[in-house]
């Protein structure tokens, strides 16, 4: 099985991850949903331009996105390169009607962005797809993805 296709199943299945970002006196970490996950496993996610999230992001853009699949007893990680995104086209064209209860003014509001995680590396563990080492032992697989866009 082919490490980032399974990567990509199991981010796009799990809408809810963890958003890990290292900024001021240390890392932070928050459950998040995700909007979208491109083909190159980047991923969108949406939040306000004023959120600790935004703000770590613009001073630290290396960032972790981890999202559990605990039928399947896997895991799929991102590592990305983060970047705050407002350009009104992609808000549009990435909401949804359930973001309303957070961001009233929906996606031509002041307060709402995008985060794109432009992926430089994927790890995956899935027992359910036979990508972990055998027998059963506990490391991951990884696999490189290239250089992330600099282009929207």
């Amino acid at each position: 099985m082919d490490v980032m296709e399974v990567a990509l199943r199991t981010l796009r299945s799990h809408a809810y991850g963890f958003l890990a970002t290292a900024a001021g006196s240390g890392p932070g970490l928050r459950l998040v949903q995700h909007l979208k996950v491109d083909d190159d496993a980047t991923v969108w996610i949406g939040t306000s331009p004023r959120s600790r999230k935004a703000r770590e992001i613009a001073s630290a853009p290396r960032v972790a996105y981890a999202v559990e699949d605990r039928t399947n007893f896997a895991y799929a990680t991102v590592l990305a390169a983060a970047v705050v995104v407002t350009e009104i086209h992609l808000r549009r064209s990435l909401w949804e009607p359930g973001l309303s209860a957070f961001f009233p003014d929906g996606p031509d509001g002041d307060d709402f962005v995008l985060l794109r995680l432009a992926s430089v590396e994927v790890e995956v563990m899935s027992f359910a797809d036979g990508v972990h080492p055998h027998p059963y032992g506990l490391k991951a697989a990884v696999a490189k993805v290239r250089v992330p866009k600099t282009d929207l």
